[in-house]
């Protein structure tokens, strides 16, 4: 794309010089999650957008903007938020009251989802201010020194129990109380993987935490013993019940894990290509499908009887959960890491600033350029 000025006007070339720039970073900008939120609080009927990004901003965008502007015009955000130094990695709610995000500072910040629509209606991001905001633990170095902070790479949310869990790049999970915001230190360590977590999921109803790994492997944990029941590895559709399970590297790492709405699945997807099916009640993996080599798996959902997969190629890829390929839809981002479906709309994001928003049907209906 090319910037362009109108030549009846006379010349400005500061303004100019900042469209070019502008358009260059989004070439750059990468979104790294999506959510949709706020139905039934603001003035959207449809709710509300939010999407996160490499610049560390939050872009609310008003859906009812986005469907009436149709899809091939670029809507720019109701609302931006700086939310963190650095990119921000994850984007969720919390109990519909709550809209959290995390990233590369190693913050978890806790925003009243009633603060945010009220803004974006009003266009007016200086009256957002955190809720909470929660740092991940620096480790212990020799002679009281202290190591970094670790970034947080997902999050995940537990209303029922007021907990928000961290996956963070040290390899261990934390859990937020949201209901004792003044509370420094985690109130749950989730610790056994060998290397960074990429993605992390609340299975509410039994207590439990699922975690994927740089390590190759998805741990499901009892989140009052703080231990391990299962370590699975989605590469090759195997398990083994306590710890003794270890990481198997190369390019099989966990980017994404999901339940669905009932509980009785997780979708676990990895950088082999591969969705692998997780039985809660067998306690065994059921099925394993591969989008193809060389298309690592960044984002998963399980909607009603749909996995819906895409990453490291410009398409969502949707089967069913015997593993019947349904549909391949195309996609803008080159790369996809933000995959959220709502409302009978998916919502698609990754590299470059733009998101895509489809029908239940399939068809674009809407275009999202994130700050």
């Amino acid at each position: 794309m090319v910037a362009s000025f109108d030549c009846r006007s006379p010349y400005d070339p500061n303004a100019y010089a900042e469209a070019v720039l502008e358009e260059q970073l989004e070439e750059k900008r990468t979104v790294y999650a999506n959510v949709f939120f706020g139905v039934g609080v603001g003035a959207a009927v449809n709710g509300y957008l939010g999407c996160c990004s490499s610049t560390g901003f939050i872009s609310v965008f008003n859906v009812d903007d986005l469907l009436s502007a149709g899809p091939d015009t670029d809507v720019v955000p109701a609302l931006v938020i700086h939310a963190h130094d650095g990119a921000v990695y994850s984007l969720v709610t919390h109990g519909g009251e709550s809209l959290c995000s995390a990233g590369n500072d190693g913050r978890t910040v806790v925003w009243r989802i009633s603060d945010v629509v009220s803004a974006a209606d009003a266009k007016n991001s200086e009256s957002v201010k955190p809720a909470h905001v929660f740092v991940n633990p620096q480790a212990s170095k020799p002679r009281g020194a202290l190591g970094p902070v670790p970034e947080t790479n997902a999050l995940a949310s537990d209303s029922t129990r007021g907990v928000l869990f961290s996956a963070a790049g040290d390899g261990v999970c934390y859990g937020w109380d949201l209901d004792d915001g003044g509370r420094a230190t985690p109130a749950v360590n989730l610790r056994g993987h060998v290397d960074g977590l990429h993605c992390v999921a609340a299975r509410v109803g039994a207590n439990q935490a699922v975690t994927g790994s740089e390590d190759g492997t998805v741990r499901i944990w009892d989140v009052r013993s703080e231990k391990t029941s299962h370590v699975v590895n989605p590469w090759a559709g195997t398990e083994s019940s306590g710890s003794t399970l270890r990481g198997v590297g190369g390019s099989h790492w966990v980017g994404c894990v999901a339940l669905d709405g009932a509980e009785n699945w997780c979708a676990m997807g990895c950088g082999g290509g591969t969705v692998t099916m997780w039985s809660f009640a067998a306690g065994a993996c059921a099925s394993r499908v591969i989008a193809g080599r060389g298309t690592a798996i960044q984002a998963v959902k399980l909607t009603g009887e749909h996995v819906v997969a895409a990453g490291g190629e410009p398409t969502v890829f949707r089967w069913n959960l015997a593993g019947k390929l349904i549909s391949r839809q195309p996609c803008g981002p080159e790369s996809v890491f933000a995959l959220d479906v709502s409302n009978a709309m998916t919502a698609v994001g990754g590299a470059g600033a733009v998101v895509d928003i489809f029908s239940a049907a399939g068809t674009k209906v809407a275009t999202a350029t994130c700050k």
